[in-house]
This record gives C-alpha cells, structure tokens and sequence, in this order.
C-alpha cells in the first residue's frame, strides 16, 4: 500500500513537465546543469553526457531530453508498484539470469551515494553528477 502511493506520487511529481524535457518548458523553474556518466564495471568503460533542463525535473524528463539530442539511449518498463524502472543504457540490458543491472548514483565531490528512489522520482540537483552504473549483485 505504501508503496503503491509513493508510486503515485512520483507519477504526480512528472505532471508538471508536460514536454519533459521540451524547450518551451525549461524556463519555468528555473535552469540547472546535469552531468550523467555511463559506467560499465566489466569493461571499464565510462561515457559522460550533459545537459539543462528545468530545475526539479526528475531523471526520466532529464533521460528522455538526452535520447532526444545526443547520441544516447534507455529503455524502461512501468511498474504498477514500483514505477519507472530502468532496463537498459545505450543498448545494454541488465540481466536476471547473469545477475546484472543499472546502479543509479550521486556524486557530491568526493562522495558517491547510491539513490534509494528511482529515475521517476529522482531530481538532479547543481554540481551532481548521476551515475548510471552497470553492475552485479551477488
């Protein structure tokens, strides 16, 4: 039951963002920059990306403006109890069956914090960086 609010309530957080991303609405609020980095800890790889938007957009709007006007992509699902959930960056999917997935975190200066809360729901704040980390558990 708790869970299904907060869901609803970060669907609510999107409402505000029509366009998610579209130029028309990101002087509304305000502009902020957002810095994501791609990461692979299998092949050390690490792409990095940029872009302002509207000050509390949440990561999905930041996502979409992203695949709209750089070389990068993301697929997701929609959860009925959980939300937005992240499948895959730039072609490459986590995975059950090797035990894979895209670890979201912030990087504050020298700290990383791994976020408790999703793309739906998180907004990127200035001078962060949003780490999209593709890891294994276990």
């Amino acid at each position: 039951m708790a869970l299904t609010a907060i869901t609803l309530l970060c669907i609510a957080a999107l409402l505000p963002f029509p366009g998610l991303g579209d130029s028309e609405h990101s002087g509304e609020l305000g502009l902020v920059l957002v810095k994501v980095n791609v990461t692979n800890k299998f092949t050390n790889k690490n792409v990095s990306y940029s872009t302002t938007v509207a000050k509390g957009m949440p990561m999905f709007g930041v996502l979409n403006k992203l695949q709209d006007t750089q070389s990068f992509s993301f697929t997701y699902s929609i959860s009925k109890s959980y939300g937005i959930f992240l499948e895959s960056v730039n072609g490459l999917a986590g995975s059950t069956e090797k035990h894979t997935y895209w670890e979201l975190l912030s990087k504050k200066g020298k700290t990383i914090t791994r976020l408790n809360v999703g793309i739906g729901c998180y907004q990127p704040r200035e001078n962060e960086i949003f780490i999209m980390n593709f890891t294994t558990w276990g």
